[in-house]
């Protein structure tokens, strides 16, 4: 059982900027930015509307890529007092945290790289074919919050019931660890396939203590 003490402390990876991973593909390889559409950063939305909304203590570090900058929908819900708008490294470390302080006027304290195992998701992030991660100088002034002992939640969804997975986020919490998961697969059916995750919104909904479905 979670200590009601414990601060929640959870992380996102913004990777994809709609529900539909296809959708979000297609903009990506276009290049094209629509912030203004209905869907963008809908998960998000539905899971910061969820985090506002609970009894518990909760802290949230939002990592957004150049692909997902949050819009004033989504930031008007990002109340610093649980979230912390934070980077998603792409490719370039420096003028992406400029850009995402520029455009949401949020001071950015820390940072994720996005990884790119596969041969696809290089060229869709537009890196060099092998480059599976991004190099940051080492006198780059944003915190790295990989070094944080961390746990994800919507990887362990995937191979756990649904108590299984509420008792180790639990355990996690008691012990200070972090939950992290992705945005796009809050809602989204199991992948059998590589990713090895599955939709996380009945567990988040137990942690957070919200009665609200989405």
């Amino acid at each position: 059982m979670a200590n009601e003490d414990a601060m929640i402390k959870l992380r996102f990876d913004v990777d994809y900027p709609y529900p539909s991973r296809t959708k979000s593909y297609l903009y990506m390889v276009l290049g094209i930015k629509k912030r203004k559409s209905k869907d963008y950063l809908k998960n998000s939305q539905i899971i910061a509307k969820m985090i506002n909304e609970s009894p518990k203590q909760v802290m949230a570090y939002w990592f957004f890529t150049p692909y997902t900058i949050p819009d004033k929908r989504l930031l008007d819900l990002l109340n610093p007092d649980k979230h912390e708008v934070a980077l998603h490294v792409a490719n370039d470390p420096e003028s992406e945290w400029k850009i995402l302080e520029d455009e949401t006027n949020r001071t950015v304290k820390y940072y994720t790289i996005h990884g790119t195992d596969r041969f696809i998701t290089q060229l869709l992030w537009r890196r060099k074919i092998g480059q599976k991660i991004v190099k940051v100088p080492k006198d780059f002034p944003l915190e790295n919050f990989n070094d944080l002992p961390t746990i994800g939640l919507d990887r362990v969804r995937y191979s756990h019931s649904l108590d299984e997975t509420k008792n180790i986020a639990e355990d996690a919490i008691n012990q200070n660890r972090v939950l992290a998961a992705h945005p796009d697969w809050l809602l989204r059916k199991k992948d059998r396939g590589k990713n090895h995750r599955a939709a996380f919104y009945d567990v988040l909904k137990i942690i957070l203590d919200v009665d609200k479905d989405a």
